[in-house]
């Protein structure tokens, strides 16, 4: 089995209320890099944890596809 993170924002798209996925990662750390770049890129915090962005754990299961 295998953990992903899903970088999550909030209010991206035409439903402000709506989740919207900003990249999926291996490590929790990367995710919260990703964040840091899209704040940086609008040059405030825009997105914070736990308010308007989230980061979920989803567990992967491989079901050997056929091989």
């Amino acid at each position: 089995m295998q953990n992903v993170h899903v970088l999550q924002l909030q209010g991206t798209g035409d439903d402000e209320y709506a989740w919207e996925n900003a990249g999926v990662f291996v490590k929790y750390e990367d995710a919260v890099t990703k964040l840091a770049y899209i704040n940086a890129e609008y040059d405030v915090l825009v997105f914070t944890l736990d308010d308007n962005a989230r980061i979920e754990v989803w567990e992967l299961e491989d079901d050997n596809w056929g091989y």
